[in-house]
């Protein structure tokens, strides 16, 4: 079998909030055709025309070749040898950030082709089944105005009318005022009740007061009892997360914004978080989340994938999650976004707060061609 193109296809609704941290606006899809007629699905939760770029760009060095360039007449089944020799020949312009992106999808594809070729489910070519169905929890954002309560309150009886046991809030307007941000997550907890799990997304807000993050933290979890705390400070803020982590009882998770087992082997190390949340259309692909949940696994802690954008995620963390045996957590945005909820055919919808794991051969998605088109953006490079 070989690959005989790489197409990437760039979509976005009509009208982008640029102020909103809400990854469902947008989205890169890329699929990897090959000589056997079977197509392979990923995607990239990055800006979709630089990973557009990143795939097509020629060769302009041997560490500096598009991702087109390194894999056309390649066997996709060589998933981790082409995952390594696109980091060997992106590496002036990778290692990190975008680069890591496309390469994410591009592998996402590959091992996508792999199972339909084979006729087996992602899960079973990367360990087995440990569950049939994730535990799932409803995420959203706080309102980018933090006196709406009331948005809060409706985001949070919404999860409970639709079966939810777990919320996470996170971005928007938390982080401004302490007095704000205890009324945020009060709201919140005043509808769940005092059993249902409740996380916060602090989105890095803190990065500039590593002991402010301390004293709010402890202060919120003291009133309100939180799951965890998630992103207090940037990714490189290794020293930060530490501090963070041992002064506070409730979890202190992060990792969105990590890339490869590299990354992560020194995020766990240093930065010692109570879970880690790589994701896959970003971190390196099916085949480094593989490794960053062995890194997790060997520290002692939850592997909880983040994702914020369309099914064809979802279904690659199911995957994940499922053959992974410290995976309790699938994260399941509930944006009302085109792109997030009618991109595939397939359903995957939470019930009774659980999604199951698709049987279907690959990641187990078929993409909706008429929302592809309907989205598909033509802006040149």
């Amino acid at each position: 079998m070989e690959i005989t193109d790489i197409v990437v296809h760039t979509l976005s609704v009509d009208e982008v909030e640029g102020e909103k941290a809400d990854g469902s606006q947008d989205a890169c899809i890329v699929e990897v055709e090959t000589d056997e007629g079977i197509t392979g699905v990923g995607e990239a939760d990055s800006s979709p025309l630089v990973v557009k770029a990143i795939v097509e760009a020629p060769v302009s060095h041997d560490k500096s070749a598009g991702l087109k360039e390194v894999l056309l007449g390649r066997d996709p089944f060589d998933v981790e040898a082409l995952w390594n020799e696109m980091y060997d020949r992106t590496y002036f312009f990778g290692r990190r950030g975008a680069a890591i992106t496309a390469m994410s999808a591009v592998d996402m594809a590959m091992w996508d082709v792999v199972g339909k070729a084979t006729d087996r489910p992602l899960y079973q070519l990367i360990g087995g089944k440990h569950r049939d169905s994730v535990r799932a929890y409803a995420s959203t954002l706080f309102p980018a105005e933090p006196t709406d309560l009331n948005h809060v309150r409706e985001e949070a009886g919404q999860a409970l009318d639709d079966g939810f046991s777990a919320i996470k809030f996170g971005w928007g307007g938390f982080g401004r005022d302490r007095v704000q941000d205890l009324e945020l997550v009060g709201a919140a907890r005043d509808v769940l009740g005092p059993e249902f799990d409740l996380m916060v997304d602090a989105g890095m807000v803190w990065q500039g007061d590593v002991k402010r993050a301390i004293k709010g933290i402890n202060e919120l979890d003291s009133e309100h009892d939180l799951y965890w705390v998630e992103e207090p400070v940037y990714a490189d803020n290794l020293d930060g997360y530490a501090a963070i982590a041992d002064a506070c009882e409730t979890r202190i998770v992060g990792g969105e914004e990590e890339y490869t087992a590299y990354g992560f082997r020194e995020f766990v190390d240093r930065g010692r978080p109570d879970a880690v949340q790589p994701d896959v259309a970003r971190s390196g692909g099916i085949t480094h989340m593989r490794k960053i949940a062995d890194i997790a696994a060997g520290a002692g802690i939850p592997f909880v994938p983040h994702g914020y954008s369309t099914d064809v995620i979802v279904a690659a963390n199911l995957q994940l999650i499922a053959a992974t045996r410290n995976a309790p957590l699938l994260e399941y945005c509930v944006e009302e976004s085109p792109l997030r909820w009618d991109l595939v055919e397939e359903d995957f919808t939470a019930e009774d707060g659980r999604v199951e794991v698709p049987d279907r051969p690959g990641l187990g998605v078929t993409l909706d061609r008429d929302v592809l088109e309907e989205y598909r953006t033509d802006l040149p490079l």
